[in-house]
């Protein structure tokens, strides 16, 4: 009798009635922001987790992701637009990365887009940004080498790349937004293209590169790139660097050029003020790695070598970023942060002048060369 008592009131329990099947769901991995004509266009990669989930390496005949492309006068709009291409319902809450092109960074864009961003619960400020001038379409069908998943890109982990060689540092949406509210409000994102530099049987197999950075302003939007050798000096001047390389000419060897690898960059950047301008003395000690056999006369010699190219790259890039009135080392927010007094009198905009004199010394020491064959400190 008392079961029958509790009968109807189970039937007033919900359950799991409102939830949504993982299998009936799309689930968006990568997304490419483009504005042209007036009209937001956004390309979504929908990645077909059944087909890469219980292997690194899925079936080669598999679909990994496919892309949908959609318009509208606002960001919101074009999303709406996108839902009603689709058979079910789409989950942004495992987004990777968001490639935006050069149009909509110009037209200054990439802001309010991010601050949409994350007003939606499902999205996370982990997710990686980058620019590009490639049809974003086909950067976001690129798959990995020897067919690895697409959870596995370049774009979708860069951190893994990154360890190996640090020569463009990735950046989140959360640390993006910070570089873009703090002095001197610029962000630096790395700007990716395809690259045929790899092949396979049946032909070339493109592949995504990082060919520098991409520098954007929180009032005017893109400013420029760096690229190329231009971007060499940013890494010198950060201590998020992992590993990298320096290449220079050296000796009178058969050889006449050695590589060797750089594993601690430690920079510091102290503000000067005198005489009614502010300058900054910059010194940066670095440890290396070689497998050259030296004796401490050629020890000597390649440190001396070493030292002055890596002081070249530094002074490269800072007179490439003052082009297109770039501040790429943050010397305005390391005045903020020492000389707050100094920077309110300074600062216009957030950005205190700079020009190649504002650099007013230049140190690069080696303190330290290993090797199987040599250590010295």
């Amino acid at each position: 009798m008392k079961k029958l008592l509790f009968f109807p009131l189970l039937l007033l329990l919900s359950g799991c009635w409102d939830t949504n099947q993982a299998e009936r769901m799309y689930y968006i991995h990568g997304l490419g922001m483009d504005y042209k004509d007036e009209q937001f266009v956004i390309y979504a990669q929908i990645v077909a987790f059944t087909n890469i989930a219980k292997s690194e390496q899925p079936n080669p005949d598999a679909t990994q992701a496919e892309v949908g492309v959609a318009k509208g006068r606002t960001f919101d709009e074009a999303f709406f637009n996108l839902y009603q291409s689709m058979d079910e319902r789409v989950f942004l809450g495992h987004l990777r990365y968001v490639v935006f092109s050069e149009n909509i960074a110009k037209e200054n864009k990439v802001e309010p887009i991010i601050d949409s961003f994350i007003r939606y619960r499902e999205l996370r400020y982990t997710t990686w940004a980058y620019m590009s001038d490639s049809p974003l379409d086909e950067v976001l069908l690129i798959t990995p080498i020897i067919n690895k998943s697409i959870t596995l890109s370049k774009l979708s982990d860069p951190l893994s790349s990154f360890s190996q060689s640090s020569r463009v540092q990735p950046i989140q949406f959360r640390e993006l937004m910070i570089q873009l509210n703090e002095p001197s409000y610029e962000a630096k994102i790395p700007f990716v293209e395809m690259s045929e530099n790899w092949s396979k049987e049946d032909g070339p197999d493109p592949v995504y590169k990082f060919k520098g950075i991409s520098i954007l302003n929180r009032d005017s939007g893109f400013k420029g790139n760096l690229l190329g050798d231009d971007i060499n000096g940013v890494q010198w001047l950060t201590d998020k660097t992992k590993r990298s390389d320096v290449t220079v000419k050296w000796g009178e060897s058969r050889e006449p050029y050695t590589t060797t690898t750089v594993d601690e960059v430690h920079p510091e950047i102290t503000p000067v003020v005198t005489n009614n301008k502010v300058q900054f003395d910059i010194n940066v000690k670095l440890v290396v790695q070689t497998n050259e056999i030296l004796d401490q006369n050629k020890l000597n010699s390649l440190k001396k070598e070493i030292e002055q190219q890596v002081k070249k790259e530094i002074e490269q890039t800072y007179k490439a970023s003052l082009q297109f009135d770039s501040d790429v080392y943050r010397l305005s927010e390391v005045l903020y942060r020492k000389n707050v007094k100094a920077w309110k009198e300074y600062e216009k905009d957030g950005k205190i002048p700079l020009d190649e004199s504002t650099i007013r010394k230049l140190d690069v020491e080696l303190v330290k060369v290993k090797g199987e064959r040599i250590t010295s400190d």
